[in-house]
């Protein structure tokens, strides 16, 4: 809450005025987590779009902005959009994603047989100088 200190009702027999409690509450947002002056966003991405690269776009406390997802981006990997958060005492957070990198439980014969191609030609470079 916050004290606005002789904001309140006229005090008794001509007295100073008292002080007011304002209660506050910051309503969560539907996409964005605080932690701090930093906030968070969990983006999903597929299997090619880390593997290769993208260009996702993420909200942002007032609007969206664009993010450059580097290729070989990892499961569990934070990318940060810096300045982006909230005002805080020693100037403004970061906005940090959170990357999910999201596998498909069910996969198209065709499919299976590109992962299939792709898994036997990063076989072949596997080892002590692959």
């Amino acid at each position: 809450y916050m004290t606005l200190r002789g904001q309140g009702d006229a005090g008794p027999y001509g007295g100073p005025n008292g002080d007011l409690y304002v209660g506050v509450r910051i309503k969560p947002h539907k996409e964005l987590i605080r932690r701090g002056s930093d906030v968070i966003y969990e983006a999903e991405l597929t299997f090619p779009q880390a593997a290769l690269g993208t260009e996702i776009e993420v909200p942002i406390l007032r609007g969206t902005d664009k993010l450059s997802v580097p290729s070989g981006t990892q499961n569990g990997d934070i990318l940060r959009l810096k300045g982006r958060g909230i005002p805080g005492r020693y100037g403004r957070g970061d906005q940090l994603v959170h990357i999910t990198v999201t596998i498909p439980k069910k996969l198209t014969g065709k499919q299976r047989k590109l992962i299939e191609q792709l898994d036997e030609e990063l076989g072949k470079k596997r080892g002590l100088f692959g």
